[in-house]
């Protein structure tokens, strides 16, 4: 009876579990690929920063288990399956535990932003899933958070800013975007 009980009582923490292996395709013919991977441990250590940008990321450091990214950048459009990273998002999306919150389609790419439900209704992790025509950003959050606190994240370890985040300042914006496309128009 005491190993059915912590069995299921350990359940939830394996159905957490997001298995990049599918994703090490793309950083085989990737330009520049990331990948990081903080446990309690790093984050403990993130926790203590107290100014900068550091400053946010200490803050919400507090509040979350791990942080997971993966990121892959290509030299040019189609060099990289975007098949494979549908499959990732919707083998993730077939356990049933998680629910879109923003879903964003674009010509040659897509951007989900998924929660994790705990419950209590409340949010128990977050899954971005970005891919651009030249560029593929995945970031798994694992703890309660909101929104606000994902927008501090933006920017930061490779993870992706939030439109309408209080992050942005004088220097970001509409400028930014506008670099992008003319990028994508010199392709």
């Amino acid at each position: 009876m005491t190993r059915w009980l912590m069995a299921m009582a350990a359940a939830p923490l394996f159905a957490q579990t997001i298995d990049f292996k599918m994703l090490d395709k793309l950083g085989e013919k990737a330009r520049e690929s990331s990948v990081v991977n903080l446990g309690p441990e790093q984050l403990g250590m993130i926790s203590g920063l107290t100014s900068g940008e550091g400053k946010n990321l200490g803050e919400v450091a507090k509040a979350i288990r791990s942080i997971q990214v993966r990121s892959y950048e290509f030299d040019q459009r189609g060099e990289y399956d975007i098949g494979i990273v549908q499959a990732f998002r919707d083998k993730v999306k077939a356990t049933g535990e998680w629910v879109n919150i923003i879903e964003v389609k674009e010509k040659g790419g897509f951007t989900d932003i998924s929660i994790l439900k705990g419950p209590d209704g409340k949010s128990k992790g977050f899954l971005i899933v970005a891919a651009e025509p030249r560029e593929v950003t995945v970031v798994h959050l694992d703890g309660p958070l909101d929104l606000s606190s994902l927008g501090k994240l933006g920017g930061v370890l490779g993870i992706p800013e939030i439109v309408g985040s209080e992050k942005k300042s004088a220097g970001t914006g509409a400028a930014p975007k506008a670099k992008q496309e003319d990028e994508d128009d010199d392709l």
